[in-house]
């Protein structure tokens, strides 16, 4: 009976949930309609600093998006994230190199020999901190790459892609969301008038909150499933190749074995110290990918004609994957251009100015939410809504701290749920789960990093952090 009502409810749902890219064409063709209903507004824009001019808001002309031309804005979506692609292609063939080594393989297979029963309990919450903590420190779309490295420790443990999903995407998303050191927080607070990096205690504190239940969610479904497979949302786990050395003899883990395994994490940390202290980009970690490529090539003595057809075939697996970022880019160039972003974004504050110093924080927030989820990415929101947020603030009383917490929370916690997320999209699509399937997991954690964030914000506020 009971299998009866789950494969009923499991049909409705899929149903209801079409593919991603289906989505993302469904909501391009939804704010096409919103361009001919909504009246058209603009604010100011400072010539000097690129910024949004409080107070300036005025309305203009409609200027409708038609479904054909959306279409034609596909070459641009795709064309303005270039240094995208070229960081995605890089470090999917960087992944697939190293995969290829067996470096991974090797690793897992020792640490796994090692803890035994222990396993689930003791690598799965060490893995989440770890990304956690490389996701608050140098996040960014990359890491998604790693969800590869999540889909051979899954059959390792016998647990199901959704865990995969959930130990190596989930984990670095959510980091990132609270992260003292992401590109996101440090444009804020620039354009907030604050120091970078400034007010990182409590952010810190943020950041551990979000991870430790980042750990407890992740680890509490690994060892469900583990014990009663039924249980996957999947319906199935995942299990050892037959060929598996763990089951023929004592692992065995390798020098080689190791530095090849740490040519996917260094190239993050160097990314992560230098965007703080020299404020570099992408490009610098892209040339740190292409050199750990070489050094696992020279570790494991590889020919340079394999080696290159190895990279090759990891960086053309994120094609599609690109392709999608450029369809979900195609979202907020149809509100821009139709020039109904700014109306939203004026309703909003209007609002927000008016729920009183209680309730502004978490306003912020939640709006901020709501936006995001139509318009993913985080540098595109900082030039119109903090130079908006900052003027509420100030005069409800709001600190500027406070106020940069909730636009960052707002761009972050939403990110593993939106269907118009590139880096959600690409998750998915290298691991074989649909979205109907993700939400069933992740919408829950996602109410409960609301909760967290709300009183998070409450108390900060009501202590003046500053």
């Amino acid at each position: 009976m009971t299998k009866q009502k789950e494969s009923f409810s499991d049909k409705v749902f899929r149903f209801s949930i079409p593919h991603v890219l289906v989505l993302i064409l469904l909501i391009i063709l939804f704010c096409c309609g919103l361009t001919y209903i909504l009246p058209a507004g603009l604010y100011e824009i400072d010539p000097q600093t690129g910024l949004v001019v409080p107070n300036s808001f005025h309305w203009v002309e409609n200027s409708p998006i038609s479904p054909w031309r959306a279409l034609v804005e596909v070459t641009n979506g795709v064309a303005s994230q270039g240094v995208i692609f070229a960081l995605l292609f890089i470090m999917g063939g960087l992944i697939y190199v190293v995969i290829e080594s067996g470096a991974i393989n090797n690793v897992i297979n020792y640490s796994v020999y090692k803890l035994q029963d222990k396993s689930i309990t003791v690598l799965v919450p060490a893995i989440v901190v770890l990304m956690s903590a490389i996701g608050a420190l140098a996040g960014q779309d990359s890491l998604v790459t790693f969800v590869l490295v999540g889909l051979l420790l899954v059959k390792k443990l016998r647990l199901d892609k959704i865990a995969a999903l959930s130990i190596f995407y989930l984990s670095y998303i959510t980091g990132q969301a609270a992260g003292p050191t992401v590109a996101i927080i440090l444009m804020a607070q620039e354009t907030a008038g604050l120091a970078p990096i400034s007010g990182l205690g409590a952010r810190l504190v943020v950041w551990a909150a979000l991870t430790l239940l980042c750990v407890i969610y992740t680890t509490r479904y690994c060892l469900k499933i583990s014990k009663d497979p039924s249980r996957s949302i999947l319906g199935c786990v995942e299990e050892p190749d037959g060929n598996d050395e763990l089951n023929k003899s004592v692992p065995v883990l390798g020098t080689k074995d190791i530095v090849t395994a740490l040519c996917m994490l260094v190239p993050f940390a160097f990314y992560a110290y230098g965007a703080a202290a020299y404020a570099w980009g992408f490009p610098n970690l892209i040339a740190f990918a292409m050199v750990a490529v070489i050094v696992v090539g020279i570790v494991n003595r590889t020919n340079p004609n394999e080696l290159a057809v190895t990279f090759l075939k990891g960086a053309s697996a994120m094609g599609g994957i690109c392709l999608m970022i450029g369809f979900a880019k195609v979202v907020g160039i149809v509100l821009t251009d139709g020039k109904i972003l700014h109306t939203i974004a004026y309703a909003a504050v209007t609002a927000i100015g008016g729920l009183g110093d209680a309730f502004t924080a978490s306003g912020m927030f939640l709006f901020t939410t709501a936006i995001n989820l139509l318009i993913p990415s985080g540098p595109a929101k900082v030039p119109m809504l903090i130079p908006l947020f900052v003027p509420v603030a100030d005069v409800l009383g709001i600190t500027r701290q406070v106020m940069c917490l909730a636009f960052q929370l707002g761009d972050g916690l939403t990110n593993f749920v939106t269907p118009v997320s590139a880096v959600l999209a690409a998750a998915l699509s290298m691991s074989g789960v649909d979205l109907r399937q993700w939400w069933r997991y992740v919408l829950p954690y996602t109410g409960i990093t609301f909760i967290i964030a709300i009183v998070a914000l409450t108390i900060l506020q009501s202590t003046g952090w500053s």
